[in-house]
């Protein structure tokens, strides 16, 4: 009779075993699950049987919902949702994009805050996104004054144009929708000449990488300020490496510098979330598994899913070897990798008076010399932002 009780004991905590990991999974206990998603151990993509996709496309046809309605009902749950793009992807930006009417009207937002252009010049941000009419050339000198003033992506600039476009719709008597840059006010062309041309140990580099890695700690500041604690709902887009809310660097990676995406994380909780926008360079099973779905756009919440404990591969120096649910929350897929593009040029972005004055910096980061403004910008055209394969 003893033994029997013990039989049965170890049949009935195998039961709870397999219902508590299915339930973190978003699953219900049935036949077919593999052991890996029932015992919740990190497993590497390469392991996985081709003979578990038909199980992982299944789980994402109860459970995943449009790309664009998934984004929006984030904002049910969140007051911050932070889009973690591939800087080179160009569908990554007109997802966005494309949204911006249905984040204002129907998930309530009023602020979008990205990386891509200074906090101390969001009044210029401002003018250009409310102004009676659009002024082409002023935003483009805008584009060209951010960053290390080679940004030249015409997809990322277009949101200042998206953006005055929907403010122009709204009514005399609605709140316009706010756009804010979260960076810092740092010389990046200086950082690179430094970089390149002084010794590690030395004390203008160190100064220079001291001010660089403050970058994260001011974004997330500025989110704090110009949204959390005026109690909107804002959108953050940045690329990825500043989103991630539940990954930190080790001392080894990146010099162990804070991310915007977990401080936030740290401070306010769930009121902040983050999401990938997918290239499946990182974690190509989603591909293969989104084929037997017909490439469909979808969007999932990692970190219930049985995804959520594949690991990235080795070779990705921002995190090697870490599981899904920890570098994306949230994940939304826009197509196969061999339907995604590179980012569009914008021809003439480099100008005379840029390439005179930035030369230097030029020469250093892409390692060859030019000798004018012109070649510059024929060499960007060509190679600034790789195929997404």
């Amino acid at each position: 009779m003893r033994k029997g009780a013990l039989v049965y004991l170890a049949i009935a905590i195998q039961i709870i075993f397999c219902k508590v990991s299915c339930v973190r999974a978003g699953t219900n206990p049935e036949p077919g699950i593999p052991d890996w998603v029932l015992t919740g151990v990190p497993i590497k993509g390469s392991e996985i049987s081709e003979r578990d996709y038909p199980y992982l496309a299944q789980w994402l046809d109860k459970n995943a919902k449009p790309a664009q309605q998934y984004l929006v009902d984030l904002f049910t749950r969140h007051q911050i949702v932070i889009v973690g793009e591939f800087h080179h992807i160009k569908e990554h930006k007109d997802f966005v994009l494309d949204l911006i009417p249905r984040l204002y009207h129907q998930a309530g937002v009023r602020c979008i805050g990205w990386e891509f252009s200074r906090y101390m010049d969001n009044d210029k941000l401002e003018r250009l996104v409310t102004a009676a009419e659009f002024d082409k050339e002023a935003a483009l000198e805008f584009a060209r004054d951010q960053l290390a003033h080679e940004w030249n992506s015409k997809e990322h600039w277009d949101f200042i144009e998206r953006i005055w476009q929907f403010n122009k719709s709204l009514g005399p008597e609605q709140e316009k929708l706010r756009f804010i840059g979260l960076d810092m006010d740092v010389d990046f062309c200086r950082f690179f000449i430094i970089s390149g041309t002084k010794p590690q140990d030395s004390p203008e580099y160190r100064e220079i990488l001291a001010e660089i890695l403050k970058r994260d700690k001011i974004m997330a500041e500025q989110v704090e300020k110009e949204i959390i604690a005026k109690g909107q709902k804002g959108l953050l887009f940045v690329g990825r490496c500043h989103d991630f809310t539940h990954y930190e660097f080790p001392p080894n990676i990146n010099a162990g510098r804070d991310i915007m995406g977990n401080l936030l994380y740290k401070r306010f909780g769930d009121r902040v979330f983050q999401v990938w926008l997918g290239s499946d360079a990182m974690f190509p099973i989603v591909d293969y598994v989104m084929g037997l779905r017909g490439h469909k756009p979808i969007g999932f919440d990692v970190y219930v899913s049985p995804f959520a404990n594949i690991l990235s591969p080795p070779t990705w120096y921002d995190a090697p070897e870490v599981s899904f649910c920890k570098v994306a929350r949230g994940y939304v897929y826009l197509g196969s990798r061999a339907s995604l593009h590179k980012n569009t040029q914008i021809k003439g972005f480099i100008t005379d008076e840029m390439f005179k004055k930035y030369r230097q910096y030029y020469e250093i980061d892409l390692e060859r010399s030019f000798k004018s403004a012109e070649e510059l910008d024929e060499y960007y055209q060509a190679h600034r932002f790789p195929e997404p394969r």
